[in-house]
Parts: structure tokens; sequence; C-alpha cells
């Protein structure tokens, strides 16, 4: 394959991208580093379209290919801002200092006339790429740990297979005669990249998009915990030993919307159920619901430490004050525990769960009911329960 052609696929590969990344952003909003994205690829484009034209009418035209030149370096700095951007989920002026190096670069060519040394050139630009696709591709891998979508594997490994690649073309102008892949075929794996790396692009987009909509599904829109149809897909297929539900619901909370308004009754609902959240174990599975009720499943837990627990909670949302029109208000929950025995289904200690929440109601309210195979409680063994809440 002669390098007219080559030149001629690697710009379409870029001109793909731009025209990718385009529609994207233009589809799904204002997706931080895609428009970016696409106009470095489109200046790369204009670059390699300009190499092209120099290659093909044999003739040479320093403006052209200073062009070319400043064109394409920046296009790579552009390249590195959008990855950044799209990598980090929002657009800030301290992603732009990738570009620091191919102005300077664009400077230092328009102050002297070194670009016109192809090999120079040629090295220099490469030597950009090569730098500007490692930075971008250890952003993408590291921001994994932030963002554990598959499609950051794929595309990090375009980008490095791309610096890789890049960073052989250098090699090869520097050492033309022990270059271990000629430039030319080096040109024609990196049009496979260009093209992975847009690919790889569009499906971290879509990606993020469907893990958004996951999100929403399984998310009460009101407190943001988890909504009623996510706490019970969490929940085991079967119960064993030491697994335990515990119910929570807060008291007297129609007396709120009645008072002060279901906007107030609304703040009180975030509030109750930030607390709960921030008051349990990571391990826990946590839901709302409905109304003023939440759910808690716990795992490898007794009487004692379930009970623990769940009081644990209620002096967690006991200790909530809140002001509404110059009036305090401190929310209480009532709780009702219940643990899995042999030859109960999950329903049935859901049931039982129910029924010391109702218990507790009944009771007076701001307590926690246990329910235990000889009937319901509220009262633990004070050595029991101290030893339990150490735990």
């Amino acid at each position: 394959m002669d390098l007219a052609t080559v030149l001629l696929l690697h710009k379409s590969s870029f001109i793909v991208g731009a025209i990718c990344f385009f529609y994207v952003r233009w589809r799904s909003g204002a997706t931080p580093g895609l428009g970016v994205l696409a106009v470095g690829f489109s200046l790369l484009a204009i670059a390699s379209t300009l190499a092209g034209l120099d290659e093909r009418i044999h003739m040479s035209s320093d403006a052209r290919t200073f062009r070319s030149f400043s064109l394409g370096a920046n296009g790579y700095g552009l390249m590195a801002v959008g990855l950044f951007g799209l990598s980090r989920r929002h657009s800030s002026l301290r992603d732009w200092w990738p570009l620091l190096l191919p102005v300077v670069l664009t400077l230092s060519a328009a102050i002297t006339p070194w670009y016109l040394d192809n090999g120079l050139r040629a090295s220099v630009f490469n030597g950009n790429a090569t730098i500007l696709l490692a930075l971008s591709g250890f952003v993408i891998a590291r921001d994994f740990f932030q963002e554990r979508l598959t499609a950051r594997f794929g595309l990090s490994a375009a980008i490095f297979v791309a610096t890789s690649l890049s960073a052989l073309v250098v090699v090869g102008f520097i050492f033309p005669n022990d270059a271990p892949l000629p430039p030319r075929y080096a040109f024609f794996l990196l049009i496979i990249c260009h093209f992975a790396v847009a690919l790889f692009v569009l499906v971290l987009v879509q990606e993020r998009a469907e893990e958004k909509l996951t999100r929403l599904a399984n998310t009460d829109m009101l407190t943001g915990v988890p909504n009623r149809q996510h706490f019970f897909n969490s929940l085991p297929k079967g119960l064993g030993p030491g697994d335990a539900f515990v119910l929570i619901d807060i008291d007297f909370f129609k007396s709120v919307n009645d008072r002060f308004g279901h906007d107030k009754g609304d703040i009180v609902l975030v509030n109750v159920a930030r607390t709960i959240a921030d008051s349990i174990p990571r391990s826990s599975v946590f839901g709302r619901l409905g109304g003023e009720e939440f759910s808690l499943f716990l795992r490898g837990e007794t009487e004692a430490s379930a009970f623990a627990l769940a009081e644990q909670v209620r002096e967690a949302v006991n200790a909530l004050s809140l002001v509404f029109d110059g009036k305090q208000v401190s929310p209480t929950v009532s709780a009702g525990v219940a643990l899995w025995e042999a030859g109960l289904t999950e329903q049935d200690v859901q049931k039982r769960a129910d029924q010391a929440l109702y218990s507790a109601k009944n009771n007076g309210r701001n307590r926690v009911e246990l329910f235990t195979g000889i009937g319901l409680t509220n009262g633990i063994p004070a050595l029991e329960l101290r030893s339990a809440r150490a735990g």
C-alpha cells in the first residue's frame, strides 16, 4: 500500500471519528469532552489532508507544511483535553494543560523553520502524539476506579496501542535502518487504533447512559436511597441463619404533612432516609418501600445484634432536629425486627417484622420491637445488648 493511500485512510479515520462525536454530542446533550474530541479529530483530519496534498503533487510549501504540523499537533492536544473531560465527566479549565506542549511546538516552529526538516518534523510530531496519547490512556485507565465501566478497558487499550505505534514511528525516523516497524506500516495500524478509539468512546457514552437509566430505575427520586424494586431485587434467593428484616416507619408523619405541608414532609423523609443510610453497615440492603416506610435486610446477625442495630438507627433519627415555620420538629421512628428461622419463607420473616413494627406503634412509638420464637419483645438482656453494640 503506497503512502498516499495510507494518508487517505488516515484522514478518513479522523473524519469518521469527528462526525460520530459531533452527532453523539448533539443527541446526548452536552456530554463533557465530546465536542472537544470532535474538534481535535477535525484538526487532525485537516492536517492529514494537507500532508496528503503535499505528497500527491510532489511540492513542498512552507506555509502548508507549517499548517499541517501545527494543526496536527494541536489536534492531538485537543484530543487529550477531550478524553480528560470525557473520563472525568465534567469540563474544567485544568483539563486544558495538555495543550501547552503543542502550543510551545507551534510557537517554536513559527520562530525558526526547523519543521522544514522532514525527519525532524515527523519525529517531533509523533513524539508529541506519543506523550499526549500516553497521558490520555493513563487518565482513562485510572478513572476506572471511580467509574467501573468495561468500555474503559477497550478505550485505554486502543489509546496505549496508538501510543506504542506513535513511539515506533519516532524510532523509525530517528533510526531508519534499525526500526522494528517501518513508519508506513505503523501509520496503517494507527488507522485501526483511531477507529477503535472512536468506537470505544461511543461505547463508553452508551454504557454511561445505560448505567444512568438503571440507577434512576433503582433509586427513590425523593430521598436518593434505593427504591422498593431495588430492595427486593437485591435480596438473596434463599434465607438462612442470621438473616434479618427490619421494618422502619416514621412516627406521626401525617401530622407533619397536615401542619406544615407536604414540602416539609418531604424534607423529613429525606433527612430520615439519609440518617438511616448513614447508620447502617454497607453490607446491608436498604430501601424505601413507599410512603414513610423503609426496610433493612441484614446478614450474619443474632437477635441481640439486629435489635441493637435497629436501636442505633432509632437513636440516630431521634437526634434529628428540624425547624419549620419557627417551630422545632424532631422526627422519630418505630421499628420491627425479625430473624429467619427454619421453615420460614422470606414473606414469613417480613410478616413477622411487620407485626413487630405494628406492636411498636401500638406500644407508644419511638421504640424497637423484636419478634422472637416466643413472641414479641422490646427487651434484650442488658449484657447481651451491650455486647451486640460493641461488636
